[in-house]
């Protein structure tokens, strides 16, 4: 559910804010949230390591800097279903990086397959033609699809890299990082402090944003990756875009075409293809009721 508030909080936050200045500013409100987080449940809180350093500087300046940069900015254009289906290429992704990132990591052709369904799958959604290509819609859907493979290949180059920091610490410190670096981009841009209009709206897209889908949630989804693993936890994202369809028909009265369904429906038969083996054993060693 708290991935989902993503794309509720930017619609929410976007009418009222510069796209990259609300992602410096979801992005301050992360890191302010996280670090007592890491002061309370982590001894090993600040980088240390060359290792350490570099993971930061990779997390703050490209996972989620430049990823969030593109996220808000693509968001503009689309529907909140419709980026939380972009967003569940996330474990596609993060498999094929890892195969050409990770010297240990292996596939097979039917893992290739399952990748390539997920690409399938996102296209179907954009339905792109001749007359649309250069649409707001379908350039945003692109700009969306960037962020995911950002955040994929940042995710798996800090793996490759491994530091010794905890996760949560690393985040946190990465997530202040990408704020400081998404303030200067939104200078860059032209944006302005004083162009962001204070509304109720506005207070509570950074909640949501900021407090809920950046700090909560990845609180949540790091210790679901040590409780249940990747693989299940992984799961996540395919629970999004049914949260996201719910919350933007109720709050803003978005409309899902049927060809959105059916393209997110091949990105979950892409995934199951990628991730078959952990499921089968743990279908396997399920224990009955």
């Amino acid at each position: 559910m708290f991935g989902a508030l993503v794309f509720i909080g930017a619609k929410l936050g976007l009418p009222y804010v510069p796209p990259v200045l609300l992602a410096a500013l979801r992005l301050d409100i992360a890191g302010i949230v996280l670090l007592p987080v890491v002061g309370m449940f982590e001894e090993y809180r600040l980088p240390r390591t060359r290792r350490d350093v570099l993971g930061v500087v990779l997390t703050g300046v490209f996972t989620l800097g430049l990823m969030n940069t593109l996220l808000l900015t693509g968001q503009q254009h689309v529907s909140s279903v419709v980026g939380s289906i972009a967003y569940s290429l996330m474990p596609l992704l993060m498999t094929g990086f890892a195969v050409l990132v990770l010297p240990t990591a292996s596939r097979d052709w039917v893992d290739a397959v399952g990748i390539g369904l997920g690409l399938v799958g996102v296209i179907v959604v954009i339905g792109p033609t001749p007359s649309n290509l250069l649409t707001a819609r379908v350039v945003g859907i692109g700009i969306m699809v960037s962020s995911v493979a950002i955040f994929a290949l940042g995710s798996v180059l800090t793996q490759r890299l491994d530091p010794s920091i905890p996760r949560t610490a690393l985040t946190a410190w990465g997530a202040l990082l990408a704020g400081a670096f998404n303030h200067v981009v939104s200078l860059g841009v032209g944006e302005s402090v004083a162009s962001i209009e204070w509304t109720t709206g506005t207070l509570s897209a950074l909640f949501v944003l900021g407090v809920l889908a950046t700090g909560v949630l990845y609180t949540v989804h790091f210790e679901l990756i040590d409780r249940i693993g990747p693989s299940r936890t992984s799961l996540t994202f395919y629970l999004q875009p049914i949260v996201a369809s719910v919350f933007g028909w109720l709050l803003f009265g978005e409309r899902v075409a049927l060809g959105v369904f059916v393209g997110f429906a091949v990105v979950v038969v892409g995934f199951v293809l990628v991730e078959r083996r952990p499921f089968w054993a743990a279908m396997r060693h399920r224990k009955p009721w």
